[in-house]
């Protein structure tokens, strides 16, 4: 494996220009930057809806406007609030339907739909898009179940339809140098990944706050809401703090991990693990959530391996990121913070080992100079490179490459397939979890059984 040198490794950064700083022992250098495109015109510009506007919702309309790429025209939720805050942060400029998603997928004036529902609906509303002709921007994970996913991707066929899923650090310029790092061998062979997401507060736990006004059947459609889910009396908890329940979400595995599990997939150019398997419980949170709290789980690639763990009642150090741990150094990914790359040069102490051997026979293997092979080829340790990234949210990125694939129709960056396969890797983690087993992947039918 050829040793990309400092200058070549700047070259080739610099080719793939992103916004980012680097720092070479304490030192910065500033690589160019790629801009994000100009304000689209208005008639150029994608026709939005959006259903779906809670935390995630409302976020996403954010970053929207900020792209400068799509009209919104409509937003589609349960609640009424919701709405009525959608409607002040357009200043009254968009439609609203109450508990009628699919009224606004009859609207012939909107191209695409952002879906930012609990999981429980994502595939039903990823379906009913689809058929209606619109593009889709789904959010992770793009399913509840690992069944689910070939549907999604025969549907986005078969409907000649855009499907991106939102799960933005493929599109985020740091973890695009990550790839460019690893798939260059500036550190080796990556034969082990450590990846962590950690929180300690009950929001972070997902104990967000109910709206005191809520009535249930006043300015909340409970049915509607539930759709799918099973049938059961209405209970505000389970729809505001749903990533607590199996019936609505698969918690931190699904929430989290599958962030991880789709950057390491696009960082190492990997499909599925072979196996799966993990153990999470209740540890502190005993809060009548149903999903483990602490969960941690083994991933095994058919060249590397991953463990991931994560905890909602600890935060100490670095609370969420990816180490690729490479034969020639480590690069650490701090998500939406920073990244260090640190060179290391194999090296063996062998005087202890050969002391016992008669003087002739040390002197003998020094001068003959095995213990040289061992570490080659040789790898110069040049300290840490620190990249600290600035300018736009990644999702702002993502953002711009969907709407960028809807004009366009060329391929979105994370298309369906790519979502199936880092959700399925995160339902495989809780299917161990219930299940007491060890979780193999089936690739031939595309489905996971226990071992």
């Amino acid at each position: 494996m050829s040793f990309v040198t400092r200058r070549e490794f700047f070259r080739q950064s610099a080719a793939g220009a992103t916004t980012l700083g680097l720092f070479l022992n304490g030192k910065r250098v500033h690589l160019e930057a790629a801009p994000l495109p100009a304000p689209a015109n208005p008639n150029d510009r994608v026709n939005v809806g959006i259903i779906g506007y809670g935390i995630r919702g409302c976020y996403l309309m954010e970053n929207v406007k900020q792209t400068q790429q799509a009209n919104l025209i409509a937003v589609a939720d349960c609640y009424q609030g919701h709405l009525d805050r959608a409607k002040e942060r357009t200043d009254d400029a968009i439609e609203i339907y109450f508990a009628q998603y699919k009224k606004l997928l009859e609207r012939k004036d909107v191209d695409a739909v952002i879906i930012a529902t609990p999981d429980h609906w994502h595939t039903p509303m990823v379906l009913d898009a689809l058929s209606a002709g619109k593009d889709v921007y789904i959010e992770k994970p793009m399913t509840y179940c690992i069944e689910e996913g070939p549907k999604i991707i025969e549907a986005a066929k078969r409907n000649n339809r855009i499907l991106q899923v939102g799960s933005q650090w493929v599109s985020s310029p740091m973890h695009k140098q990550a790839k460019e790092i690893v798939q260059s061998g500036r550190i080796g062979q990556v034969t082990k990944v450590v990846a962590f997401y950690n929180r300690n507060s009950s929001t972070g736990a997902w104990n967000y706050p109910i709206p005191p006004d809520l009535k249930e059947g006043v300015n909340f459609n409970w049915e509607e809401w539930l759709g799918p889910a099973p049938k059961r009396p209405f209970d505000a908890a389970r729809v505001f703090q749903y990533r607590k329940y199996w019936d609505y979400s698969g918690g931190i595995s699904t929430d989290l991990f599958v962030h991880l599990i789709n950057t390491i997939h696009f960082v190492m150019d990997a499909k599925m693990p072979d196996t799966v398997a993990a153990i999470g419980c209740i540890l502190a949170r005993h809060d009548g959530r149903e999903v483990p709290d602490t969960l941690d789980a083994l991933f095994d690639y058919p060249s590397f391996h991953v463990n991931m763990g994560s905890t909602m009642n600890n935060a100490s150090g670095s609370q969420q990121g990816i180490q690729y741990l490479g034969t020639q150094g480590t690069l650490m990914v701090s998500l939406g913070a920073d990244m260090t790359l640190t060179s290391e040069t194999p090296s063996e102490g062998y005087q202890s080992q050969i002391e016992p051997w008669p003087k002739k026979l040390q002197d003998q293997f020094w001068q003959e100079g095995h213990h040289r092979e061992e570490s080659s080829p040789y790898v110069r340790t040049e300290g840490a490179l620190n990249f600290k990234p600035s300018g736009p949210d990644a999702v702002i990125f993502h953002l711009n490459a969907f709407f960028d694939s809807v004009r366009t129709r060329r391929e979105p960056v994370e298309d369906a397939e790519m979502g199936h396969r880092s959700a399925a890797a995160g339902h495989m983690v809780n299917l161990s979890v219930r299940s007491g087993k060890k979780v193999v992947w089936d690739a031939g039918s595309g489905t996971a059984r226990g071992a």
